[in-house]
């Protein structure tokens, strides 16, 4: 059994997932096209938008897609929780999430945590990045 998470996109799944490659470490698995799809490749306007793509970040999988904008919502009531082992490692990831995005808790001691932030990053997708201690 595996666990994962899906993460519907506003026609920004690539550019996301290249993004959270190359800022927090990712490794993009799968990258599949609508153009590339047989049952929806007569879809000419849909396609470069991604139908399926996947993503491992420090071993955890989070998969995404495009969505059409009349069926895209914004993420709401969850958050994608990143646990870092030291306090520059969160600040190095909220700076880079937070650009274009929405700040909610800049980094900062807790009672739990030595660093902690929240964030909303450009893609709409809201994180929480904790250094465990």
């Amino acid at each position: 059994m595996s666990l994962a998470f899906h993460i519907a996109f506003n026609g920004q799944c690539e550019e996301a997932f290249r993004f959270y490659a190359e800022h927090l470490g990712g490794r993009i698995g799968t990258l599949l096209r609508v153009k590339d799809a047989p049952a929806l490749a007569s879809a000419p306007s849909e396609g470069e938008k991604i139908i399926h793509a996947n993503i491992h970040i420090d071993g955890v999988e989070i998969a995404g897609a495009d969505v059409s904008p009349d069926r895209y919502e914004t993420p709401q009531g969850f958050h994608v929780l990143l646990g870092v082992d030291a306090p520059e490692k969160v600040e190095t990831a909220f700076y880079a999430l937070q650009a274009g995005g929405r700040v909610v808790l800049s980094p900062q001691r807790t009672f739990w945590s030595p660093c902690y932030a929240i964030v909303v990053d450009r893609f709409g997708v809201p994180w929480k990045i904790n250094h465990g201690a």
